[in-house]
């Protein structure tokens, strides 16, 4: 098992990889934070998340990887 915690501002990301599987925890440390995961768990809802995974290409070797979530309220 591979456990990597990351520090983004305050919110901690912790990355698990255990049995080919992969696991990314993000645990907020502020109210603005928690607004964010509040709003990812309510999206049923009143929210819609769109998640992509993003990397750079060139020459068949990847570089800039990132996970992106963008997080918008639905319109009734």
């Amino acid at each position: 098992m591979l456990t990597v915690v990351i520090i983004l501002n305050k919110m901690k990301a912790k990355v698990i990889i255990e049995n080919g599987e992969t696991q990314i925890v993000l645990t907020p440390e502020n109210d603005f934070e928690i607004d964010v995961i509040e709003k990812i768990y309510d999206k049923k809802e009143k929210y819609s998340v769109l998640t992509s995974f993003n990397a750079n290409v060139s020459y068949g070797t990847y570089s800039k990887h990132n996970i992106s979530l963008d997080i918008k309220e639905v319109r009734q």
